[in-house]
């Protein structure tokens, strides 16, 4: 599985980081499962409804997510734009 990540995710990743260092340690861990088996039961992998239905997201920590979309010039690869609270999706 290739991953992405957009420069926004990056800049707001390093936000929540800043936040609880603690945090850098989930996204590494998740990332590395996603990179591994996308469908590895500790990411809950789920496409989205609504205006959200091209999009998926993973579970980082708590009730903080990491969204994506599948590329649609490379098979294989999700490309992570965002990363938001549950309650923000």
């Amino acid at each position: 599985m290739n991953v992405e990540f957009t420069d926004e995710f990056k800049k707001k990743t390093q936000h929540f980081i800043r936040k609880n260092a603690q945090l850098k340690s989930s996204f590494k861990k998740q990332f590395t499962l996603f990179k591994i088996n996308p469908f590895h039961p500790s990411l809950r992998l789920h496409k989205l409804k609504g205006r959200r239905s091209e999009q998926y997201a993973i579970w980082i920590k708590g009730d903080l997510r990491a969204l994506s979309i599948k590329s649609k010039t490379r098979t294989e690869t999700y490309v992570f734009f965002d990363v938001v609270t549950h309650d923000e999706y």
